[in-house]
């Protein structure tokens, strides 16, 4: 079940970069102009980083999908102009993501994490 779902993300992930990078190119040749839509891609990485988490069955996993949604946040503040900040203004937002990876990869795992995913996919 895991394979699949894998491979059913990599197809995903795939497209949107075919997709993305073909949008891209044609913008570049002045085929197309996707700038109104494209401001909107730091939710890509927020809705990768949601189902990052939701589907994780390890911290690393839960990390890996924080990681991602901070990551979007902090692209989509400046690229959507929320409370007029920039990327300058938002920088040491890093140092903290960083800081803050660093306390939880020393936390312990849940106890009964691994667990309780596996019942959810069985049933």
């Amino acid at each position: 079940m895991e394979a699949r779902r894998s491979f059913g993300a990599h197809i995903l992930i795939g497209s949107f970069l075919v997709l993305a990078g073909g949008a891209l190119l044609l913008e570049n040749f002045g085929v197309i102009d996707i700038g109104p839509i494209w401001r909107f891609w730091p939710l890509i990485l927020i809705g990768l980083g949601i189902v990052r988490i939701s589907e994780a069955t390890s911290r690393s996993g839960q990390g890996t999908g924080v990681w991602l949604l901070l990551l979007g946040l902090w692209f989509a503040v400046p690229t959507l102009h929320i409370g007029g900040l920039t990327f300058s203004d938002t920088w040491p937002a890093i140092f903290i993501a960083i800081g803050l990876s660093m306390l939880w990869k020393s936390l312990p795992d849940f106890p009964g994490l691994h667990q309780e995913k596996e019942h959810s996919h069985g049933a």
